[in-house]
């Protein structure tokens, strides 16, 4: 395909206007760009979502065909059945508008799932914290979290840390509320009160150096 779009651009007499980056686009630095218009693998949709709105790249709008059920991840909003990690990461930093669904039956050969397009908008300011916080692979946490505290933690360090959880939940007002129905203004309210508490969420690997067990393993019980 590449070498098929080269030759229809050639023809055309466009040659200089295109640039051709054939290279995985999770592991590619990408080069300065205003817009973007894809149809991605759905299967890369989260990591690459996530590298577009915390990467260095300050673009105008990202217009997305993504798998139907990923894309109402994507648009929920606190209190939805929907709304998640996935929501609640990528709204601290962009706006999220829903364009259109997609019917399978407009692809051949069809496929076995609907889509939708959605345009994403970084917002032109962002919440003043660490961003490491938010954007991390909940996969790769949960699994290093599991043998992380399998081999490290003792259970009175992991009942001490759920004592501190349970303060700062207190101290906060947190106790009684679900993640779900959390606005981000209260949710950064939460990360807050767990920072001053001296708990934080990222860079897991300074804390198994440090022998912190605990962490990881109230973070993922």
């Amino acid at each position: 395909m590449e070498d098929i779009l080269n030759k229809r651009v050639a023809e055309r007499g466009f040659k200089d206007k295109l640039t051709v980056i054939w290279k995985d686009a999770l592991k590619a630095e990408f080069p300065q760009f205003d817009l973007v218009v894809a149809n991605i693998p759905y299967g890369i949709s989260s990591p690459l979502v996530a590298k577009l709105v915390y990467g260095t790249n300050h673009f105008r709008s990202a217009t997305l065909l993504l798998q139907k059920e990923f894309a109402r991840r994507l648009l929920a909003n606190p209190g939805d059945s929907e709304f998640n990690r996935l929501a609640v990461n990528v709204k601290l930093v962009a706006d999220v508008e829903f364009v259109m669904d997609v019917s399978r039956r407009d692809f051949v050969p069809c496929p076995k799932v609907d889509s939708s397009v959605v345009i994403i908008r970084p917002k032109a300011d962002i919440p003043k914290v660490n961003l490491d916080e938010c954007e991390e692979d909940d996969d790769e946490r949960e699994s290093e979290g599991e043998d992380f505290y399998s081999s490290s933690c003792s259970e009175l360090e992991a009942s001490s840390f759920k004592e501190k959880i349970i303060e700062v939940l207190k101290s906060g007002g947190f106790e009684d509320k679900r993640p779900s129905k959390l606005s981000h203004e209260l949710l950064l309210h939460l990360l807050s009160c767990f920072n001053q508490a001296g708990i934080i969420f990222h860079d897991q690997t300074e804390q198994k150096n440090a022998g912190n067990a605990a962490f990881a393993a109230s973070y993922n019980s």
